[in-house]
């Protein structure tokens, strides 16, 4: 797995390659994931519908769909672009579409080809165009999930949140799993991990980001590390490399 970061302008290409990881049911915060199968099959469940996927199909999540990845036999090798909302409303398509080109081209190795990155080029006009379309949730769910986001550190119970929107805890439960498709805990869990990513890309030590992000001890941040990325801290900071 490798991770190809460009920080000014918030995107990030993922490369998976022979993998065999299953990635189960989650989310990404203000994120466009665009994914690209270079090889191999898989299955790509999103809204409790499966689809299979095989070389050169391409898909987009948009953000807080819940879906899952799995291989449908053997290896499969794939490349995500992932795409901030602050990206899409900074620049305009064209403009856009002038800096996700560039990007791609930077990848070592020269494993996307010029069809496969016009492939990205092309698909990032279909995220603005759903992006202008996002609907917003309800009131109490943009609550709840931003209390969530803004302190994932932190230990948040259901009766604090509950507190919080002046619902009970089972409402709050079921609204939330309709709305995001993740129970309150597991979407904490999620941002406590994608928080423990940037420390670690900025520099901060497993040890510190095990601290920082409120794991009690750090085999238990390594656990759930690997179970929503797939490879371990240490592994995650190898994979690192930075686009201009």
């Amino acid at each position: 797995m490798k991770y190809y970061k460009c920080d000014p302008y918030k995107i990030e290409f993922t490369l998976l390659d022979n993998c065999t990881f299953t990635f189960e049911n989650h989310n990404h915060v203000s994120i466009y994931a665009i994914g690209l199968i270079l090889a191999g099959d898989v299955t790509l469940t999103k809204k409790n519908v499966a689809c299979k996927l095989s070389s050169d199909d391409l898909f987009i999540i948009p953000p807080y769909m819940v879906h899952s990845l799995a291989p449908s036999a053997g290896q499969y090798s794939i490349v995500t672009l992932c795409i901030g909302t602050e990206f899409l409303d900074t620049y305009a398509v064209n403009n856009g579409k002038r800096l996700i080109r560039n990007l791609a081209n930077q990848l070592d190795d020269g494993f996307l080809t010029h069809r496969q990155v016009e492939a990205f080029v092309d698909a990032l006009e279909l995220v603005y165009n759903m992006a202008a379309k996002f609907d917003d949730f309800t009131e109490i769910i943009t609550e709840t999930k931003d209390f969530i986001e803004a302190r994932p550190e932190k230990i948040i119970t259901l009766d604090t949140l509950s507190q919080q929107v002046f619902i009970s805890k089972y409402y709050l439960i079921r609204e939330f799993k309709k709305a995001i498709g993740l129970s309150p805990h597991r979407f904490h869990i999620q941002n406590r991990i994608r928080k423990a990513q940037h420390l670690l890309t900025n520099g901060s030590t497993i040890t510190e980001t095990a601290q920082s992000t409120g794991f009690y001890d750090q085999s238990h941040f390594i656990k759930y590390f690997k179970k929503i990325v797939g490879i371990t801290p240490s592994e995650y900071l190898e994979s690192l490399k930075f686009l201009d």
